[in-house]
């Protein structure tokens, strides 16, 4: 074989296995739908919550649990049969009315929220774990069911709250831990509520309210109006604990306990986000001392973000006080107190001078502690007392307004952290200390201002600064410039080179926080890639710069995650398209090796942190929701599910082992081929020398 045919061949092998590489071995297949009714969505109040994938009488088959705007809940069977044809229709298992049973009235009833969990103990490894689930409706009913749809217990809680109120903030946490002895489990709700400043589309659900609990709400209005202003105050995140068989109220937390509000409330109004952010500066909001002392705390529960009614979350977490630094002894001055003091290992009427008694002893702790290292076939119960450090014992609610640790025994808030609102907070930069990534549209009324700073924050451009309140700045880079030969992709020249976009349509997505190995160990949630998305469809990644300063451009794609939202009169959301940029692990339950999905109303594309496109999946209708990234199949490989305002689709991940095969053998191939050509080309090499005359005269 000739040399030429042998590197064309070589070429050819080459490109095959790059485009194995680049293709993949997996992709997102259609797999189910169900269709719903359309309800058109006026207002952020009106809409449902996302769908909960949940085995709820623990066979190993996941059910997928959707509300609807009739007040009820539906149990679907999501089936993962390969369908080349398209979507199937998903079969409907149960559903349950969210209804009154004497009273068939659907005022107060639409879901706001939803959640499952196991609420029992597990005294058996292996043992069949029956889930309950609790929903949340817009009248304060809180309901929990449990696997066969029966209604275990239901609470009110609509006479904390002012009439004409609707949920701004709602979110379910459930656990098997427990309080009480005698419980089972607890359930903890905890939301805000937000005035509405518009008419209800529902006027039959306001006049019903109005008739039934008019005299109620107007005597509890009364009961809660601030003296001076004549206003209520509803500011305050409440919190609600029960039992999670029974129902029972073990604790509530219904306002600020931490410090006494300031008495202007015109302060409290961000009427204009300037003076806010300027006069956040100077003053210290209740709570942030008390979060300084569980520093690195407040940084295992990171990143945060809040963007819309369900991005509230509720997480059972261990706070620990920040370890200080021993002070230096000063020379003439004793330290009193005992607090550090260390433990005694000498106690009275033992000789650790003496080698056998020694052995004796530790041989008799060793047997003493021989019944404390048995597996605990229980969850405790929690107490006022608890402090072992593998037990939860506070609850963090990742809020609008920031993070909030509360007393998981007893309600009492330990530390409420104001952030900022809007964009990502994290530690990006691994430096441990919490950093604030900003970006934003063209098309908002309000202009945001850059934390720390009276600079507003400009369109294409994301800022990025450290420490709360903010210390410096990090960085300042461009998110939108693109072209094909990656030239000038950032900084001050690319502003003035290339194309000139319109910014007044530019829209953006919540940054996300990619974790990247660089051979240290960092804390979860910290040092990586921060990547961002715009409605053009441009994704950036950005890495932090050497000592945490500045940033490194890593790459950019332009995709077809592109999106469009008009702005509505009279805040108006119909219609709104929901974007998604997240990071999630192909395998449901690994963390190690994460991807990038970006979503827009026709497109989503999944990116390797390297700035590779790995697939892309076509949307059939515009996401009302981001998309959820939940393993329905049970395959143990994380499946897709699209949430829009006609129906919910399911796409399953599947495996293509045969490419992975094919692209071994490629490479086997071009190692042969590799070979040959240089043995080839050594043989001609030794046949183009003179040999050497061995005739001796």
């Amino acid at each position: 074989m000739r040399k030429r045919d042998l590197g064309i061949l070589l070429l050819a092998a080459f490109a095959i296995f790059f485009s194995l590489q680049h293709e993949g071995d997996f992709s997102f297949k259609e797999a189910w739908f169900h269709l719903s009714d359309e309800y058109p969505i006026k207002y952020e109040a009106e809409r449902l919550p996302p769908p909960v994938v949940v085995d709820l009488n623990g066979d190993g088959k996941s059910e997928v649990l959707v509300a609807t705007h009739d007040a009820k809940i539906q149990v679907l069977e999501p089936h993962n049969r390969r369908v080349d044809e398209g979507f199937s229709e998903a079969r409907v298992l149960a559903e349950v009315s969210l209804l009154p049973d004497k009273v068939r009235i659907a005022s107060g009833r639409r879901p706001v929220a939803m959640a499952a969990g196991v609420v029992d103990r597990s005294y058996k490894h292996g043992e069949i774990r029956k889930q309950v689930f609790v929903v949340v409706t817009s009248g304060w009913s809180v309901m929990c069911f449990d696997h066969n749809l029966k209604k275990l217990w239901e609470n009110n809680l609509q006479e904390d709250f002012p009439h004409g109120a609707h949920h701004r903030e709602i979110a379910i946490s459930i656990s098997n831990y427990t309080l009480k002895h005698g419980d089972a489990g607890l359930v903890i709700v905890g939301g805000r509520m937000e005035m509405q400043h518009h008419t209800s589309a529902d006027l039959f659900e306001e006049f019903m309210m109005s008739e039934n609990d008019g005299e109620l709400h107007h005597r509890i209005a009364n009961e809660k109006e601030v003296s001076g202003n004549g206003t209520v105050d509803l500011r305050h995140f409440a919190f609600y604990a029960f039992a999670g068989r029974t129902g029972t109220l073990r604790w509530s937390r219904k306002s600020e306990n931490i410090q006494a509000q300031p008495s202007d409330a015109s302060m409290l109004i961000p009427q204009h986000n300037y003076k806010l952010d300027v006069h956040a500066l100077n003053s210290r909001h209740p709570g942030e001392f008390e979060c300084r002392e569980f520093r690195e705390s407040i940084l295992g529960v990171m990143p945060h973000h809040w963007d819309r009614r369900e991005d509230t979350s509720l997480h059972l977490a261990h706070f620990r006080r920040h370890k200080r630094k021993s002070l230096k002894k000063t020379p003439g001055k004793t330290v009193a107190t005992t607090l550090h003091k260390p433990v005694e290992h000498n106690p009275l009427g033992k000789d650790r001078s003496n080698k056998i008694a020694k052995a004796i002893g530790k041989a008799a702790d060793y047997a003493g502690s021989a019944k404390s290292k048995k597996k605990s076939l229980y969850i405790p119960t929690i107490t006022n007392h608890t402090q072992v450090w593998w037990l939860p014992n506070v609850v963090v609610a990742h809020e609008k307004e920031g993070i909030e640790a509360v007393h998981l025994a007893s309600g009492r808030t330990i530390c409420k952290l104001h952030l900022t609102e809007g964009g990502l907070h994290a530690d990006i930069n691994g430096d441990g200390v919490l950093d604030h990534v900003q970006v934003v549209g063209g098309n908002g009324a309000e202009q945001t201002v850059v934390s720390g700073s009276m600079e507003v924050l400009k369109p294409c451009w994301a800022v990025a600064t450290s420490g709360v309140p903010v210390r410096e700045q990090l960085f300042n880079a461009s998110i939108c410039h693109y072209n094909h030969f990656n030239l000038f992709p950032h900084g001050d020249f690319a502003r003035s080179f290339g194309r000139t976009f319109d910014t007044s349509t530019l829209e953006v997505a919540t940054p996300i926080l990619v974790g990247r190995d660089d051979g240290h160990k960092h804390r979860r949630g910290s040092h990586g890639d921060v990547v961002f998305l715009t409605n053009r469809g441009e994704v950036t990644s950005y890495t932090p710069g050497l000592h945490g300063h500045d940033a490194i451009w890593r790459w950019q794609l332009s995709t077809g995650a592109t999106w469009s939202n008009l702005p509505s009169p009279s805040g108006m959301t119909e219609s709104a398209v929901v974007p998604t940029l997240k990071s999630f692990s192909l395998r449901s339950h690994h963390h190690d090796k994460e991807v990038i999905i970006a979503a827009g109303d026709q497109e989503a594309v999944v990116i390797s942190p390297g700035g590779s496109i790995l697939t892309s999946i076509e949307l059939p209708a515009p996401p009302t929701h981001a998309l959820l990234l939940e393993d329905f199949s049970g395959d143990g490989l994380t499946d897709i599910i699209l949430v829009t305002s006609g129906g919910v689709y399911g796409f399953v991940q599947t495996r293509q082992p045969g490419a992975l095969f094919f692209s071994a053998l490629v490479g086997c191939l071009i190692v042969v081929m590799g070979v040959i050509f240089v043995s080839q080309h050594l043989n001609s090499i030794n046949k183009g020398k003179p040999r050497a005359s061995t005739d001796y005269r």
